[in-house]
């Protein structure tokens, strides 16, 4: 099915075309882009905009509907009057999701009159966020009550087939009003970043409805779509990540490989490294770019005179050495493995003797603070680790407590690294 996407280029890679490219794409639909404007970006500011002529526009849309069976119309930046009465006109009877896009995220307005953008509102899905919902219906939004009030407005007052005001500058819940209901849809707190959201959305949502979807289900998918966006979202880009679900999975059997590998390679020093496999086993982590750690179900643990690990290699399969390398990371995010052993006092005077940077913390001096709260004491521990190492540790001890075994976490950039350590460790 193919989804027709008319909006503006975001030089800076983040909104815009190529957000809602990479959105339709990464959803299985075959993405058909018009372009209306250019804008002249980066994360930091737009300086400026230039919109093509009206009749670019017209006949750009008129080749794709020629060539194409469209399922859908996503309608985003249009930069002028002009390019909004075209639009109108060469999309009518098509499902169509507009968002009434007036100004960047850092407030440089990108049409000259916002009133012609209601133009487009009568038969349209629309998605404003609360700024653009109160310019286009008056409406004061304070509250999740006074969204949907918008939300009717842009029904009953301008004739939307339903409208959808997003709540990412009140408290992350959205309102949809349609078909004479509201609906809310609360929202989930996510770190990460945020430009594009409104684009990857309102893609999001013409893609779902292109197949079949009805409103409020498509809504709902949606805006968990764009949560992960953001939580998968990468510094480099600094904006949501459409492509989260293809990079998460390749990245997940990347990682998946790369760990089983190294745990073979573990598993035959054998007797070397019996001795050193702890009384509550042996694990070994691994964590991907996006934050995600594989290890060994069930651990590593001594076998006769040799070990075995007792299960395969699976996401969270480890929660004690997940926190410790996720705590590490946020020091050293190159940083990506991490592996348990027994601790020996021998074993830390080889490390040293490497020119391995080693640190260590004591659970006694835990404070009672963290003690109380639930599973808090290995964030603690890292980071008390770190400051007192001042560098980079590669080699992490504690000398344990009442009922806790003392340990040695041998971390590294990568698990081929972590399993040299070992090596050189074990003699």
């Amino acid at each position: 099915m193919a989804v027709l996407i008319v909006a503006g280029l975001d030089t800076g890679g983040g909104a815009g075309l190529k957000a809602d490219i990479e959105t339709v794409s990464a959803l299985g639909e075959h993405p058909l882009p018009v372009l209306t404007a250019v804008t002249y970006q980066n994360p930091s500011e737009v300086r400026g905009h230039h919109t093509l002529p009206p009749e670019v526009v017209r006949e750009q849309i008129r080749a794709v509907k020629d060539g194409f069976e469209i399922k859908a119309v996503k309608i985003g930046m249009l930069g002028s009057g002009e390019v909004a009465r075209v639009v109108m006109e060469e999309t009518e009877g098509f499902t169509r999701v507009f968002d009434p896009v007036m100004a960047s995220s850092t407030g440089k307005k990108l049409i000259g009159n916002a009133e012609s953008l209601k133009t487009l509102i009568p038969g349209s899905i629309v998605t404003p966020n609360v700024p653009e919902a109160e310019a286009l219906t008056g409406v004061k939004i304070r509250s999740v009550e006074d969204m949907g009030k918008a939300a009717k407005a842009l029904v009953e007052d301008l004739g939307a087939e339903g409208a959808v005001v997003t709540g990412g500058h009140l408290d992350l819940t959205d309102v949809l009003y349609w078909r004479g209901r509201l609906y809310e849809f609360p929202g989930e707190n996510v770190m990460g970043f945020t430009h594009g959201t409104g684009c990857a959305f309102s893609s999001a949502l013409a893609t779902f409805l292109a197949k079949g979807l009805e409103l409020p289900k498509a809504v709902e998918m949606a805006k968990r779509f764009v949560e992960n966006s953001i939580r998968f979202s990468k510094a480099e880009a600094k904006a949501v990540n459409p492509l989260w679900e293809l990079e998460r999975d390749f990245h997940r059997w990347k990682a998946e490989k790369e760990l089983e590998g190294a745990v073979k390679e573990l598993v035959a020093f054998g007797e070397r490294l019996n001795p050193h496999v702890p009384e509550v086993g042996t694990n070994f982590a691994l964590a991907t770019p996006f934050g995600e750690v594989f290890a060994v179900k069930g651990r590593i643990v001594r076998y006769g005179k040799t070990v075995k690990p007792v299960g395969p290699v699976e996401l969270n399969a480890s929660d004690h050495l997940r926190r410790a390398l996720l705590k590490m990371r946020e020091f050293y995010p190159e940083l990506k493995a991490v592996l348990n052993l027994r601790y020996s006092r021998e074993l830390i005077e080889k490390a040293k003797e490497l020119g391995l940077v080693v640190s260590f913390y004591d659970r006694r001096e835990e404070p009672e603070e963290v003690k109380r709260a639930e599973r808090g004491t290995m964030e603690w521990g890292i980071e008390t680790a770190v400051k007192r190492a001042g560098e980079r540790p590669d080699v992490v001890y504690h000398l344990g407590d009442w009922g806790k075994e003392p340990m040695v976490l041998v971390f590294g950039r990568d698990a081929g690294e972590v399993v040299e350590r070992v090596r050189k460790l074990l003699g």
